[in-house]
């Protein structure tokens, strides 16, 4: 969300608690960080570029983060939460893991095709935004893995057990696919991968021809 989209703090005796004022300006260099990093990219971002964009002083912007990259940390935060929001209400009341996936697939991919600079924040420049966020991105990404897990569920007790490599392999398949799509500047155009992706997902439990009609399915 740009920092104007939020708004400026109403002149002298507006009301707000000291508690709120803080959270305010907390936001305001949360989007101003993301707006400057989707404009010169991670490295090029200077502490000047991010108050300026969040309309605050320096002084503020010490008072809530230590560095660049924690402030880069907590606005990856917001974004893996709200995905994990999105997410959670997208399977609610879904029957079948089947569906539940593909929708959880479709609402990840409309949600960062909607917001192309946080796709490009979270995946881009994420990757030369030092180790804490390096770390923090391993972290989310392995989130993924209970839900294809499920997927397990749907196989024939007769056949072969799959690796337990199963669920990384696919998770570093999607995101992989989704980064070049997004390091490519064509972040608006992520649902299109949909049927690709959830033939991803639901291959290794469902089997190739399964897997296949389905995606066709969703597209």
């Amino acid at each position: 969300m740009p920092a104007e989209e939020l708004g400026p703090l109403p002149a002298g005796r507006h009301g707000y608690s000291r508690e709120q004022v803080a959270h305010h300006q907390r936001e305001r260099l949360i989007a101003g960080l993301a707006e400057a990093v989707a404009e010169k990219g991670y490295a090029a971002v200077t502490l000047s570029d991010i108050v300026k964009k969040a309309k605050v002083s320096r002084r503020v912007f010490y008072a809530n983060f230590e560095s660049k990259e924690q402030c880069f940390l907590a606005a990856f935060e917001v974004v893996v939460a709200h995905l994990r929001e999105l997410v959670t209400e997208a399977i609610e009341g879904i029957p079948g893991w089947p569906r539940q996936a593909i929708v959880a697939t479709r609402a990840t991919l409309g949600f960062l095709a909607s917001e192309p600079d946080l796709a490009r924040l979270c995946l881009v420049e994420s990757r030369g935004a030092g180790p804490a966020v390096a770390a923090r991105f391993n972290e989310a990404v392995a989130e993924m893995a209970p839900l294809l897990k499920q997927g397990r569920g749907e196989r024939d007790e007769g056949e072969r057990p799959l690796p337990d490599s199963t669920e990384d392999s696919t998770i570093g398949s999607l995101v992989s696919l989704v980064y070049r799509k997004v390091a490519s500047g064509e972040a608006e155009q992520l649902g299109n991968l949909l049927p690709h992706c959830a033939e991803l997902v639901l291959l290794p439990y469902l089997g190739a021809a399964e897997a296949a009609r389905l995606a066709r399915q969703a597209a």
